[in-house]
C-alpha cells in the first residue's frame, strides 16, 4: 500500500492550508485570498474545493464532515501557473442534506487587496459539489469538528 504522502505530487505545499485568509463568509457565499508564487494550478483547484467544504462545514455548525465530491466544468489558467494576490470565491448554487454544489473562481485580487497584484491575465474555475456527512467511526467529530472550528477562526482572525 502507498503512503498518502507518497501519492502526492511533488510540489505539495508543506501546509497544505491553501487560504491564506477568509474575508466574507454568509449563507450564500464565503471569499477568501491567496498569495501564490508559480504554483500548479491544481493548488488553484484545490484552494476552491477548499474554500467550498469550509463554507460547507461553517453552514453545518461545523456539525458535519465536508469532502470534495465532484470537479465539473473546470478551466485553468493560460499561463500554466497561479502567481501573485488572488481572489477566490465559492457561491452556493444549491444544496440537499447530503451535498452543496458551488460555483468556484480564482481572479487577479482587485487593486488595495493587498500584497502584490496578480500577473494571472485570465480566470480559474470550477462548478464543484461537496459532499457532507456525519461524522462517525471513519470520521472522528470531536477531532474533526474542532479542527476545522480552530481553522475558520485562524482564517478569518483579520476579516
Amino acid at each position: 500500500m502507498t503512503p498518502i504522502v507518497a501519492a502526492l505530487p511533488e510540489n505539495t505545499p508543506a501546509r497544505f492550508l491553501l487560504l491564506d485568509r477568509v474575508d466574507h463568509c454568509d449563507a450564500a457565499a464565503a471569499t477568501a485570498r491567496r498569495a501564490f508564487t508559480s504554483a500548479p494550478a491544481w493548488q488553484g483547484l484545490e484552494a476552491m474545493a477548499q474554500l467550498a467544504a469550509l463554507h460547507a462545514r461553517w453552514a453545518a455548525g461545523f456539525a458535519r464532515h465536508a469532502f470534495l465530491l465532484t470537479a465539473d466544468e473546470c478551466t485553468w489558467p493560460s499561463a500554466g501557473a497561479l502567481h501573485g494576490a488572488l481572489y477566490i470565491r465559492a457561491d452556493l448554487l444549491a444544496e440537499s442534506d447530503s451535498a452543496a454544489t458551488y460555483a468556484t473562481s480564482i481572479t487577479p485580487a482587485p487593486h488595495g487587496f493587498g500584497g502584490d497584484t496578480a500577473t494571472m491575465g485570465t480566470c480559474m474555475t470550477a462548478t464543484l459539489t461537496i459532499g457532507r456527512t456525519n461524522y462517525d467511526t471513519r470520521f472522528n467529530g470531536d477531532v474533526l469538528a474542532a479542527r476545522y472550528q480552530e481553522t475558520f477562526a485562524w482564517l478569518t482572525r483579520t476579516a
